[in-house]
This record gives structure tokens, C-alpha cells and sequence, in this order.
């Protein structure tokens, strides 16, 4: 089974206007919500797929219950660890050519509310399991708290894929996950230094780095419209990006992630997880908003995706 978790999820309300204007009144056209939170799309997107996966996320007030009614209606298994605070919202304003992410901080988590995630975690995670942990982390919360999860999923025999940023990252993967997934920047900080974005030798080479030194099995790695990167020690793959409209990169990464995990989970290879992963990832950037990939969509461009051995 698939687990998903997402520490610090949000609501995103998209506000579609013509264009901002100074200090005159600026009309909305068009208000669209969506459930957001890097896991909490992952699962979205794994539904989308006709697949089934579970979402383990904090929720809380009229935005947490907002959040929980779109996912019923998605179709999306949930688990919600509630609290008593209200989930974040962020607010994108949309102009035809031009986007404004206001993000806000989200509420912070009470220690009895994190031993309730353990003890949820303890619950449904058993031996075998997938688990996908993606995201920031709620204000007060350190990066001790995903090498901890990590850890603890990691003696329970599950397979865990992680996908975070610079503390985040650096921290959580010295408890080994199987696979991270950064972008080019997410791989560069914990580097600590900048690559060549199209030397596919020196992305390789230092992916190998990584997981020499931090015991991890794979390396997903986005590189936007330069395609991505499977790196492993056995072998390693690059796809180009396809030549698609653009509407909105919005969790294209997560599509990305979400039909690699669900592929692998159905018993596909390596190398046909990471081309479903990549019609997902490009399929995404053509919907609007947070709406992630439709399978249609993916279906349709299988057939552009090629798929290069480095070695």
C-alpha cells in the first residue's frame, strides 16, 4: 500500500483577474480552490491514475474541512490527524501571463499532535509499505522530526521516498530513504555547490556521490525544461522534457513522483515507472492551477517520452 504524508498542507485559492492594478480596485473574474501540500497531491495525482494510496496530513478549521470535502469528492483515501488550529491557505493571483504566490506560514503543532502522527503512523504503516514523505515542515517543527519519521519507517521495513528542501533534505537523509526526488536547485543546496544543468555526466557523478554517502537506492531528478535524471547505482536514464503548452508548473514534480511510486508499486521496471513519470510530470504543467495531470493526458504522451541510457 501507499502511504502519503504531508506535515504542512494549505489550501490554495487561485484569484483569476485581467491585471493588478495600483491602488484601483482590481475585479476577480474567477475563484478556484484546491487541496494542496506536496503528499497530499501526490495522492491526487496517484487517484488520477487509478491507483489507490493513503494521505496522512494535518488538518484543521473551515480550511481543514474544505480541504477533507474536495478529496472526498477527488475520490482521495485520507487520514486526517486534526487539530485545533486553521490550515494555511495561500492566495495565487493569476493574470493571463503572469502569476503572484502569496504563501503563508502555517499553524504550529503541538507536541501531542506530532505523538498522534507517530501513533497513526504506528496504526496503518506495515512491513512492505511505500511511504512518500514530501514538504515543508510546520513553523516549530525541525528537521530532526523527518529524520525521526524516516527512521522509524525505515525499521518497519517500509520503502520510503522523500522529497524535501535545504535543512529538510540535508538532515532527513541521514536516516536513509530508498529515493529522494529534488529539482536542480534542491539537488544543488544539498550539494552545496552548482552543476552544470545539462552535463548529464556531472549530475550523475555527483548523484552517486549522494548515495554513497547517504546509503539511498535511487535519485529522481527534475531538471524543468531540460527533462529529468534516474540515477542509481546499477544504471541511470535521462528523458528530455516534451514540447508542451504551459499553463502552470504547479505540482508537475509531484505527478512526476506520484506515477514513478505507483508504477513501481504495480511491479513495473525502473525504466517504465520513470517514463510513465515523466508523461505525468509534463502532463501536469499543461493544466491550470494545482489541477496536476489527467490521465488522458499522460496516456497521450507516453509515446513522445524517450528515454536515454547514460549507463
Amino acid at each position: 500500500m501507499i502511504f502519503t504524508i504531508t506535515l504542512n498542507p494549505c489550501l490554495d485559492r487561485y484569484l483569476y483577474v485581467d491585471k493588478l492594478k495600483t491602488d484601483d480596485t482590481t475585479r476577480v473574474k474567477k475563484i478556484k480552490d484546491y487541496p494542496a501540500g506536496k503528499g497530499i497531491d501526490v495522492s491526487r495525482a496517484i487517484k488520477e491514475l487509478d491507483g489507490k494510496s493513503v494521505a496522512i496530513s494535518f488538518l484543521g478549521g473551515e480550511n481543514g474541512r474544505k480541504i477533507e470535502e474536495m478529496l472526498d469528492k477527488e475520490g482521495v483515501i485520507y487520514t486526517a490527524v486534526r487539530i485545533t488550529k486553521e490550515t494555511r491557505m495561500n492566495i495565487i493571483l493569476q493574470e493571463q501571463n503572469f502569476q503572484y504566490r502569496l504563501s503563508v506560514q502555517g499553524p504550529k503543532i503541538p507536541k501531542t499532535d506530532l505523538n498522534q502522527l507517530y501513533e497513526t503512523l504506528k496504526l496503518l504503516i506495515r512491513e512492505n509499505d511505500t511511504v512518500v514523505i514530501s514538504g515543508s515542515l510546520p513553523p516549530g517543527v525541525t528537521p530532526n522530526f523527518y529524520a525521526e519519521i524516516i527512521s522509524y519507517l525505515k525499521r518497519k521495513n517500509a520503502k520510503v521516498y522523500f522529497d524535501a528542501d535545504g535543512e529538510n533534505l540535508k538532515v532527513g537523509i541521514e536516516s536513509h530513504p530508498d529515493c529522494i526526488k529534488p529539482n536542480l536547485y534542491e539537488f544543488q543546496r544539498v550539494l552545496d555547490k552548482k552543476i552544470n544543468e545539462i552535463d548529464q555526466d556531472e549530475l550523475a557523478k555527483y548523484g552517486l556521490e549522494l548515495i554513497d554517502k547517504y546509503g539511498i537506492k535511487e535519485i529522481l531528478l527534475t531538471l524543468g525544461s531540460n527533462g529529468a535524471m534516474f540515477i542509481s547505482k546499477e544504471s541511470c536514464l535521462y528523458s528530455p522534457s516534451i514540447d508542451v503548452p504551459v499553463q502552470s508548473a504547479v505540482g508537475s514534480g509531484d505527478s512526476f513522483l506520484a506515477a514513478y511510486v505507483l508504477k513501481r508499486e504495480e511491479g513495473a521496471n525502473v525504466e517504465e515507472s520513470f517514463k510513465w513519470a515523466n508523461a505525468s510530470g509534463n502532463a501536469s504543467v499543461i493544466t491550470p492551477g494545482t489541477e496536476l495531470c489527467r490521465k488522458n493526458d499522460v496516456l497521450r504522451l507516453l509515446d513522445e517520452v524517450k528515454i536515454e541510457k547514460i549507463f
